[in-house]
């Protein structure tokens, strides 16, 4: 198999150092200079991180990846009145608001194709490259059939890291995702890879574009795997961020639950007033409580402290919405694999297929999560060394390397 000469990462998403798309840049452009293939990354014209030595990035796009959280000065009004009423009526604000957001906001052309059509001229002779696209919205895939000339690549790689649903309602295209795809198909011909990150993913994507799409492992790159017991209390985590959709709000409650059981570390990074309600309503609950039991961190956290904070967890609280994820991945839940820290998960979605030796983690309701959680405290010596033992299994499964291979194949 020849190689191409250069690896072109189109990555409109990296706006700084924090969250999992610097992490997945790096790892797979490190795995191609390992295999003697130059990296170069393409990031939001915002990004100001620094990147290793011999990886090239320069700031590109002014189209951004997702803009479904936005909302302005209304949403923030009406969010910061909603955070102050009962559980329930709080729960109900927000997804009539996003709808009508949807209806009312047409968002202006995206530009993304046009800039990375700019980008690679201004790169010299990208014609044998291979870019890869790992984070794209339907409104970045959209502009590439009219807006990308196929003779100035190589190859192109797409991997679709959501759902058709999701990516149709969530900063959509002009038409559906499917007939954007279809298009590009047309266009870039067998130059045209289509990977996405789970099994599950790809099957559903394969069915509804009627193409071939393989699966792209997720590259971890984490600190070695945890060793020792469990701390007395054991150590519970929530990292990477506080959303409706990750389970935040189930948080206050299981803290209370476990007074004098466990310490916890929550991890929200900065809550304000366009959050979502039943998020601000949990965040003030947990400000109400913390201290020497909980510590509550509400700045993000750069990429070494985050998973310092992973390895350090004797248990990790995933209590995510099982239907908002579905067949997705989450980048927490194959760092904490490759660290040997068990995780507690919903049952239904890609995170229960790979929760890893104990079953026992996968919670079937949200009103079972505290359950599981306090069922698995005793446990935990066992469980450490059951997912050390496995973890060594789980990086080779999702290593750069593998990663690049499918990339290449």
């Amino acid at each position: 198999m020849s190689l191409p000469p250069r690896l072109i990462i189109a990555d409109p998403g990296l706006r700084s150092a924090l969250g999992h798309h610097l992490g997945y840049t790096l790892a797979v452009a490190e795995a191609a200079r390992e295999r003697g293939i130059a990296p170069l990354v393409l990031a939001s014209k915002q990004f100001s991180g620094a990147m290793p030595t011999g990886i090239p990035c320069l700031p590109t796009f002014g189209a951004v990846y997702q803009s479904a959280g936005g909302g302005g000065a209304a949403r923030r009004a009406v969010f910061g009145l909603a955070a102050r009423l009962p559980g329930g009526l709080a729960a109900s604000v927000a997804p009539p608001l996003r709808l009508l957001r949807r209806v009312l906001v047409r968002p202006a052309p995206d530009t993304l194709a046009a800039e990375l059509a700019t980008a690679l001229v201004a790169n010299g002779d990208t014609r044998q490259d291979l870019l890869l696209l790992h984070s794209a919205s339907a409104a970045n895939l959209a502009g590439m059939v009219a807006g990308l000339p196929p003779e100035c690549l190589g190859a192109l790689a797409i991997v679709l890291r959501r759902t058709p649903v999701e990516m149709d309602r969530d900063d959509a295209g002009a038409q559906p995702v499917a007939a954007i795809l279809a298009g590009i198909a047309d266009r870039f011909g067998p130059k045209l890879r289509l990977l996405a990150d789970t099994a599950p993913l790809a099957a559903l994507w394969t069915a509804t574009s009627g193409r071939p799409v393989r699966v792209a492992p997720l590259p971890v790159v984490a600190p070695p795997v945890r060793t020792g017991g469990p701390g007395r209390p054991p150590h519970l985590v929530f990292a990477g961020g506080a959303r409706a959709e990750k389970g935040y709000a189930l948080l206050p409650a299981l803290v209370a639950s476990l007074v004098g059981q466990a310490r916890f570390t929550i991890h929200s990074g900065p809550v304000g007033t366009a959050a979502d309600p039943v998020v601000q309503r949990a965040q003030r609950q947990m400000r109400g409580i913390a201290g020497a039991q909980l510590h509550l961190l509400e700045t993000p956290l750069p990429p070494e402290d985050y998973l310092n904070l992973l390895q350090a967890a004797d248990l990790l609280l995933l209590p995510y919405d099982s239907a908002a994820y579905g067949p997705r991945s989450s980048g927490i839940l194959a760092e904490a694999r490759a660290m040997g820290v068990p995780a507690v998960v919903p049952a239904g979605c890609w995170m229960a297929d790979e929760v890893g030796p104990d079953h026992s983690l996968v919670f079937h309701r949200p009103a079972e999560f505290a359950r599981v959680v306090r069922d698995a405290l005793p446990r935990l010596p066992a469980l450490l060394t059951q997912y050390a033992t496995a973890a060594p299994a789980w990086r080779i499964r999702h290593s750069p390397a593998g990663l690049l291979a499918e990339l290449l194949r």
